[in-house]
């Protein structure tokens, strides 16, 4: 309080310098007419000197006023009231230098000088009100007693106007000191309050990295066994019997909920930290629904509920298409798994320039104390044991989170036990003629007509076994690391393989991608798939490199040998295929 007392004083003083020294002159000037000169320069002269030293003094004070101690301000308190007194105790002589032996009203005007620097005093020094009004009764003090030995009749009366004057200046200073304090109170709680809202925010935002840090890891060291898991449990139903087949299915049945809670995870990871950019398109949604509808029909008939779709058969809208085909998903899955009896129905209608999406069903509804809560993180209606056959309650987050990225209007109405109805508006795009892009279908597995010659970089010995099983199984020839192949070995192979598979996280500082990089050099049309487990990977990089098929762990079998029956002839034999987009499956990431 004492440092932004003296600070604001030591400013004023400054700045004021010009202006004292201005009015000094001017009036100099004008009481020369009236007053003998020698009289007036010794008034002018002292009143001059008095405010180039105060500047001084304070622009000393103000450079060493955020270092000094208590000690060091007590000083500079005492300093400045000094200073005060004799400026007052200057100004305070101003009506007996110019008013002594002249007319009254040359006396007054002397006077109202005073006055006027007085109140210009009660702005710079108020703020110490024991500097100021010590200096204001000095200052009045001398005019009092002008006015009571010079006055005349009217001295008296006038004297004890400049009294009055005295006490309402005292009552200003000391008002205008608490304001000061006040002001400075809030100043300095709104500054903590910055400092530890910026604190807050800083620990925030390192929670934040290390709760990303700490999913990527998770993703990439938990989704290993998850993939050889599905690996292995295909290889399994390949020689399934009817004693191991539902066992196979129980196993693929858990894995598979483990993904879909590990991807639910680092959608809403992605989506808190703002990595997820939309890329905008027209597609089809009509098109994209009848896909989803036709994956969810065996579900569906497994329930013994419907699932149906209605409205216009070609609906565009702009949009992105793998996050409008996710939040559409969320929505139907909801459905099928809140639905018992009934059925689902999804319906497009294009309208002026809008395409509403429905997704109604029949199922257990929602209570209405329920329904500000269904979008949020792991809350699930008529699941307090937390089975997880029902889900992770990630789903509905993610359609809200996706929903404001692509600024789409969604509602929702619902009943108990008379099925809820989601809403999405959707800005409507130009028909295009040809059939659009949807969500697709799971591909159907090919048959490798011939071997194919695989190099294998796994770094993870579980997942390595099980993909050069797999492989193998497929009538594959491996050859198979834990990181970058030998240089003796890439430049001694008489053929190229026909593919590379790696993974991008690779022990050391080496990934896939290098690996890809080394043997390209040597093949320059080397068909690459990446698969991983790290979210973290820069697809940009991917995309400088080009042709590399990317997918995330864990990975469903029939990819990587649809991938491989794809990919045709030996890399020597073939020119490199130009890097097209493609809308994200179930275990993609990336371009292919």
């Amino acid at each position: 309080m004492a440092r932004e007392s003296l600070r604001l004083r030591a400013q004023q003083s400054v700045s004021a310098r010009t202006m004292v020294v201005v009015a000094a002159i001017v009036a100099a000037i004008c009481f020369g007419f009236s007053t003998p000169v020698w009289r007036v320069l010794a008034w002018m002269i002292p009143v001059v000197l008095m405010a180039q030293i105060n500047a001084v003094l304070s622009a000393r004070a103000l450079a060493v006023l955020d270092t000094a101690d208590a000690a060091a301000l007590a000083k500079q308190q005492t300093d400045h009231w000094w200073i005060t007194i004799a400026n007052q105790a200057l100004m305070g002589t101003t009506v007996w230098w110019i008013g002594y032996g002249t007319s009254g009203g040359i006396a007054t005007f002397a006077t109202v000088l005073q006055l006027i620097y007085l109140g210009g005093a009660l702005v710079n020094a108020s703020t110490h009100p024991a500097t100021f009004i010590a200096g204001a009764w000095i200052n009045l003090a001398f005019a009092a007693v002008f006015w009571l030995t010079q006055g005349g009749t009217n001295g008296l009366p006038l004297a004890l106007a400049l009294f009055g004057v005295g006490l309402v200046v005292a009552v200003s200073s000391r008002q205008t000191a608490q304001a000061f304090r006040d002001s400075l109170q809030i100043r300095f709680e709104n500054a903590d309050l910055l400092r530890r809202l910026g604190e807050e925010k800083q620990v925030a935002e390192e929670a934040n990295a290390a709760k990303s840090r700490f999913l990527a890891a998770a993703s990439h060291d938990l989704r290993q066994p998850l993939h050889a898991l599905l690996v292995f449990s295909s290889l399994l139903h390949r020689h399934e019997t009817p004693q191991t087949a539902q066992l196979i299915a129980h196993i693929r049945d858990a894995a598979g909920s483990l993904d879909k809670l590990f991807s639910g995870l680092l959608d809403l990871s992605k989506l808190e930290t703002g990595s997820i950019v939309p890329q905008m398109q027209a597609l089809n949604i009509a098109g994209m629904v009848r896909d989803l509808a036709g994956e969810f029909q065996p579900r569906c008939a497994a329930k013994g509920v419907s699932i149906e779709t209605e409205g216009d058969a070609e609906a565009w809208v702009l949009s992105d298409a793998f996050l409008l085909e996710r939040i559409v998903r969320n929505l139907v899955d909801n459905a099928v798994k809140y639905t018992n009896e009934g059925g689902v129905v999804v319906s497009v209608h294009a309208r002026e320039s809008v395409v509403a999406l429905e997704v109604r069903d029949t199922g257990i509804g929602i209570a209405h104390e329920a329904q500000a809560r269904v979008f949020e993180e792991y809350f699930q209606v008529g699941n307090p044991s937390r089975d997880p056959g029902q889900g992770s309650g990630l789903g509905l987050a993610i359609v809200r989170r996706l929903a404001t990225l692509l600024g789409l209007e969604m509602g929702m109405r619902s009943n108990p036990g008379q099925g809820t109805t989601f809403t999405l508006t959707l800005p409507q795009a130009p028909i295009f003629e040809s059939t659009g892009v949807g969500a697709l279908p799971a591909p159907a597995q090919p048959v490798l007509h011939k071997a194919v010659d695989v190099w294998l970089v796994e770094d993870h010995a579980l997942v390595r076994m099980a993909t050069s099983q797999a492989l193998e199984s497929w009538g594959c020839k491996v050859m198979q690391w834990e990181g970058m192949p030998p240089d003796s070995v890439i430049e001694s192979a008489a053929t190229p393989p026909h593919a590379l598979v790696a993974d991008y996280r690779l022990s050391g500082d080496a990934t896939g991608l290098d690996v890809a990089r080394r043997l390209r050099s040597r093949w320059p049309g080397l068909p690459v798939a990446i698969i991983t487990g790290d979210p973290g990977i820069d697809i940009h990089e991917v995309a400088r490199l080009g042709n590399i098929a990317m997918w995330q762990k864990p990975v469903l079998p029939s990819l990587l040998i649809n991938w491989l029956a794809e990919i045709g002839e030996p890399a020597a034999e073939r020119s490199a295929p130009a890097l097209r987009p493609v809308v994200d499956k179930p275990g993609t990431i990336g371009l292919s």
